[in-house]
């Protein structure tokens, strides 16, 4: 994947609902609990995770393991943020 990823908060609704939906449909997979993590390529999702439940989906074609580990440890530093300090 030669394009950078952008990383967003959402919530699984609305045109972002339909979007996941097709995602883990492509995963072979359900969709990760609301909220969660999106990582984008050109505007395109192709991978997330649930920031509560952890579950991640990603596209088999356009994701890669550099960025599911991103997503996957920005979770973490998310869920340790609130841990931490109660926000």
């Amino acid at each position: 994947m030669s394009a950078s990823a952008t990383i967003r908060g959402a919530m699984a609704d609305g045109a972002d609902g339909e979007r996941i939906d097709r995602l883990a449909a492509l995963a072979g997979s359900h969709a990760p609990e609301s909220p969660m993590l999106i990582a984008e390529v050109e505007g395109h999702p192709v991978a997330a995770i649930g920031i509560f439940d952890g579950h991640a989906i990603s596209d088999p074609y356009r994701s890669t393991p550099a960025l599911r580990l991103r997503l996957w440890l920005l979770r973490l530093e998310l869920r340790l943020t609130v841990a931490v300090h109660g926000i």
